[in-house]
């Protein structure tokens, strides 16, 4: 059940964006669980841990924003 609007969830994937200093990392495929009503998207512990593993390898290559496409089936293995 959604945290937010209580609607029902079902496994989904989507797109994680974080923003580090100046650089922009999308990941994308990302597995969750997702609200049928409202669309929020929620992720598992292991999820989260290799999202967290990712973002530790990237290296900030410019001082000008920049994005960094991941995708997270490739990665997680």
């Amino acid at each position: 059940m959604c945290v937010f609007c209580t609607g029902t969830l079902k496994q989904d994937t989507t797109e994680y964006i974080e923003k580090m200093d100046n650089h922009v990392i999308l990941i994308t495929d990302v597995p969750c669980d997702k609200c049928t009503q409202c669309g929020e998207a929620f992720f598992s512990t292991s999820v989260v841990k290799v999202i967290e593993i990712i973002l530790d390898g990237i290296q900030r290559i410019s001082s000008e924003i920049s994005l960094t496409v991941i995708d997270y089936k490739k990665n997680a293995a």
